[in-house]
Formats: structure tokens, C-alpha cells, sequence
């Protein structure tokens, strides 16, 4: 249900990893007494079991060598500042992490900003090191698409400062893919949840009032982000080539967010994912809102989580192939 018509099970979304946890914990009890009520959180959790698919992976490694792939990285960028100090510019050497020396032939970047006297600096290592010299950025936008593949066209929608959508059409060996980049409306609870974490004085009505702004903001944010999920799933759906959907939505996968954008797409996590696939590392815990989505056309090989030391966010990394995709072209 979109959050625009009841908001209140958009937030309740966000109580799944624990409601499951506690269901995981009265089974094991269950069990250690044999009794047969074990069955009924059983039962909740098999009838849940696209909200489970969506926190747990199950695959490990990938499932075969396909002569052509193509290799994706998105990874929200902390407008390249260190999550526990913002004022200090992310070395080079901290961005070259995020890649496992690994081959990455696109890379879609949210919050890439950085400090105009740092960009230089990551520009040139992702250009000649990293071998990805086409980009759709300029630094106004905090979205950036980099990648290796020669960009034949691209669209750029902003819904404020900070978020909007943009995609770009690449000539993959003779076989033109359009890639979305996405970062949806924030919460803006973070900093409300640390105060309320780290205050160890802080009494009732003050509590309460946090609490009531929490909400509030969470509202307000989750029905911008129906409005704007449902925008970007009829730009995808309007694509005439195959697309793969990168991003950061904010949002859970048991949400109304997530289901009106994956509706008709593959998630990348679902199919090749391993164990939690949690990729929010700030105060609130438990949280999967980044995505790599592809549509039907893709056979997904690979999944990885990688880590990062200054984003509040996990970089997420898949290798996927089309069964057209053409072999390049030797040099003469």
C-alpha cells in the first residue's frame, strides 16, 4: 500500500529484521521444549517468504564463467567524506578499496560530490586507473555514472539538492544497455536516532518529542518517495533497450517503494546474495536500501557486498551478462 494512503505500515516495514529475529528465537525455544508451536512462527515466516528472500541470501560464489560479462559497482559516496568526520576529504587510496583491485566496467556513485580540490584527484584514478573514462557527471549532481563503455546518450532528473535519477545508453560491445542511477529521498532520522542513542540524560518529553519529529520526518519522506519511486519505475518501464537499475532508495524491500521500482526486474541480492544483506551501516541497524536490479534480458552471474571505512553505506558489486552480448573487437 503506497504511503501516500496509510503511512503507518510503511514504518512498521522497518520492525521486519526483529520481528523475524524474534520469530527465529521462539522457534529455538519452541524446539527445546518439543512442543508443536514451533510451527506457527514457522508458518509466519514461510508466508513471508519473499520479505525473507529479500534480508537473506542463500547463494555463495558465482554460477558460471560466461565468455562476456559485464561488471557493476554502485556505492552511495558520503559526498566523499568520512562517515565519523565529515570535514575530512577521503584519501584516494579509500576510494581504491571499494574496488578489490577488481575489474568494474560501470560504476554508479551517489552523493559523489567531494570537495572541489579533491576531485581532480578521484577523476584522474578513476579515469586511468580504474580504466572508466566515459562519465555522466558534472559537479553540480551528486549522481555519477563512470564506466568504460562508450555512453551514447543520458538523462539527468533532479528532485532537489540531493536526489533524483539519472541513466545513460552504453554501447556494450554492439549492444546498447541503459543504466539507471538512483538516490531517493532520504529519511533525515539519523541524526534524530543518534541523539537519542548517545543522550544518556535525556528525559521523557524530550525523548517523546524526538520520537514525534522522527515520525513526522519518516512520513513526509516515505510518501515523497512513493511519489518519486513511481516516476522512475514508468522511465523504466519506457526504456527500449534492457536496464540494469542501481542505487540507493532509501527504503526496505518489504516497502512500496521497492516493489513498484523491482516490479518486472531481477534484484541481484535475491538471486546470487550470501547471508544478511544489510548494506546500511549507520545508527539505525538492519537496514537493505541500496540495490543492483537488472531486467529480465540479464542472466546474473555474481554478487558482492564490499566494505567501505568512510561511508555510512556498504558497496555493492555484480557481474551480469546478455545472451546477445557480443565478443569485442581485436585491435588491428
Amino acid at each position: 500500500m503506497s504511503p501516500s494512503q496509510f503511512w503507518p505500515l510503511a514504518f512498521f516495514g522497518l520492525l521486519y529484521p526483529w520481528l523475524l529475529l524474534g520469530h527465529v528465537l521462539f522457534i529455538l525455544f519452541w524446539l527445546s521444549i518439543r512442543h508443536k508451536y514451533a510451527l506457527l512462527s514457522l508458518a509466519c515466516i514461510v508466508l513471508g517468504w519473499e520479505h525473507f528472500r529479500g534480508l537473506v541470501g542463500f547463494h555463495f560464489g558465482s554460477a558460471s564463467d560466461a565468455p562476456q560479462t559485464i561488471s557493476i559497482l554502485t556505492f552511495n559516496a558520503h559526498s566523499m567524506r568520512y562517515f565519523q568526520h565529515r570535514q575530512a576529504a577521503v584519501d584516494v587510496a579509500e576510494l581504491a578499496r571499494i574496488f578489490n583491485n577488481k575489474k568494474t566496467e560501470i560504476v554508479c556513485f551517489q552523493e559523489f560530490m567531494g570537495y572541489p580540490d579533491w576531485n581532480p584527484a578521484y577523476l584522474n584514478f578513476l579515469k586511468k586507473k580504474q580504466k572508466l573514462p566515459n562519465r555522466v557527471w558534472d559537479e553540480n549532481n551528486e549522481l555519477a555514472i563512470f564506466t568504460s563503455f562508450p555512453v551514447l546518450a543520458s538523462k539527468q532528473k533532479n528532485f532537489n539538492y540531493t536526489n533524483g535519477y539519472q541513466y545513460a545508453d552504453l554501447n556494450v560491445n554492439g549492444t546498447v544497455i541503459r543504466v539507471f542511477n538512483i538516490h531517493l529521498q532520504s529519511n533525515a532520522i539519523s541524526s534524530i536516532a543518534d541523539r537519542m542513542a548517545t543522550t544518556e540524560d535525556m528525559e521523557e518529553e524530550e525523548a517523546l518529542y524526538e520520537m514525534r519529529t522522527m515520525l513526522g520526518r519518516f512520513k513526509r519522506a516515505a510518501q515523497k518517495r512513493a511519489h518519486q519511486a513511481a516516476e522512475v519505475a514508468a522511465e523504466i518501464a519506457r526504456s527500449p533497450y534492457p536496464v540494469l537499475v542501481c542505487g540507493d532508495l532509501n527504503d526496505i524491500p518489504q516497502s512500496y517503494t521497492y516493489r513498484t521500482l523491482s516490479a518486472g526486474l531481477q534484484d541481484a541480492f535475491k538471486e546470487k546474495g550470501g547471508g544478511l544483506g544489510i548494506t546500511y551501516a549507520g545508527r539505525i541497524p538492519g537496514l537493505r536500501i541500496d540495490y543492483i536490479l537488472a531486467s529480465p534480458d540479464f542472466q546474473i552471474l555474481d554478487y558482492e557486498k564490499r566494505r567501505s571505512s568512510f561511508s555510512d553505506h556498504r558497496p555493492m558489486a555484480s557481474v551480469v551478462t546478455l545472451p546477445n552480448l557480443m565478443t569485442p573487437k581485436s585491435p588491428d
